[in-house]
């Protein structure tokens, strides 16, 4: 009899889920937080369109089987394992079979239940800045335990800091372009609490057409991304940098940003941080370039110019240094900074294919 216990999830999680990556991080010089109460809330919401399998020896390891109801591939998320082989040929064992079973093609992951939260795996050793908000966090050792039950690398990911000594640099370099992009005949409205709330559905909206060809992207309901962007997401954005792009003919939607500083360096508090209250008290003022997009109707209109530039000359204003964030390594934006120099981190997203 094997060690790793198969649960069907009906509408509750074992109380081992949320301890067992508290002892898998204890050594680590960072701190995996989860929120139960959103995990619990979102598990509900995606048993709707998924069967949802939980694979746990309630001590060491923890996996969940994630199979769409109508799709061809299964996934796999919310995985913290400690360095143990046997325990992982296991749980994976186990949900391969069940992706057999179902005659599913292919495993992919971690993906919990979709890009809108927590995914990929961060490669290589800690990074200088040690880890930035909703950045993938996890043992280095993880890359190779997914080797050795052979999943392969799918997507891959990328991160860039530009330094304090840096910036003014990247800053100077886009000086011209600059001026120029003021000249956009857009709408620019400065994202914050205030104006999210305003345009709730519109950005809602916007950021399912901008993002809904990206690989594994899974649309998610309103109810869901408002419970993902609620008050204590919205009262860390940076105004200064964040914007919204209105038509001015249509009034629709063209752009946005989301940006917001790296809080890391103040105490966590249980309602979240603020912008306005926390800003001040940064020890190190660090701007994360987070989610940028461009509707397809107003494409090639120099918009992802603009929303850079600006986040440019904000982070050189308000900020000491800064990291552009989780860029897909085949997008175009990821060059946006190759003439500077930078300290760069990869995460990968794992996929196995099943024979048929």
């Amino acid at each position: 009899m094997g060690l790793v216990e198969r649960i069907v999830y009906k509408g509750s999680i074992p109380d081992s889920f949320f301890t067992v990556p508290g002892k898998i991080y204890e050594e680590l010089t960072i701190k995996l937080t989860e929120d139960r109460a959103m995990i619990a809330a979102l598990f509900k919401l995606e048993a709707e369109k998924n069967e949802i399998i939980i694979y746990t020896d309630h001590q060491h390891i923890r996996l969940v089987g994630i199979f769409p109801h109508n799709e061809d591939a299964a996934y796999f998320g919310f995985w913290e394992s400690a360095d143990d082989l046997a325990l992982n040929i296991e749980a994976f064992g186990l949900l391969e079979s069940d992706t057999s079973v179902r005659k599913l093609a292919s495993m992919t992951g971690p993906i919990n239940f979709n890009t809108y939260n927590r995914y990929r795996i961060r490669a290589g050793s800690l990074p200088s800045w040690n880890r930035f908000d909703s950045e993938p966090v996890n043992p280095v050792y993880y890359s190779s335990l997914l080797a050795q039950v052979n999943f392969k690398e799918k997507l891959t990911f990328e991160s860039r800091y530009i330094t304090q000594n840096t910036l003014p640099v990247l800053y100077a370099d886009y000086a011209a372009l600059m001026d120029e992009q003021s000249k956009i005949p857009f709408e620019v409205i400065a994202l914050n609490e205030q104006s999210w709330m305003q345009y709730e559905k519109e950005l809602f909206e916007l950021i399912e057409i901008v993002f809904n060809q990206n690989p594994f992207y899974k649309a998610i309901s309103f109810e869901q991304f408002r419970l993902l962007y609620g008050t204590k997401f919205l009262r860390k954005i940076c105004p200064h940098s964040s914007v919204i792009l209105i038509d001015p003919q249509s009034g629709r939607l063209a752009a946005m940003s989301i940006c917001y500083p790296d809080y890391q360096s103040l105490p966590a508090t249980a309602d979240g941080y603020d912008f306005n209250r926390d800003y001040p008290l940064l020890k190190k003022r660090r701007l994360l370039g987070k989610t940028v997009g461009v509707h397809p109707d107003f494409r090639r209109q120099g918009l992802m110019n603009y929303i850079c530039t600006h986040y440019i000359r904000a982070a050189n204003q308000y900020y000491e240094d800064t990291i552009f964030c989780l860029m897909r390594s085949d997008n175009y934006s990821v060059h946006f900074t190759d003439h500077t120099p930078y300290e760069s981190v990869k995460y990968i997203l794992y996929e196995k294919e099943l024979v048929s």
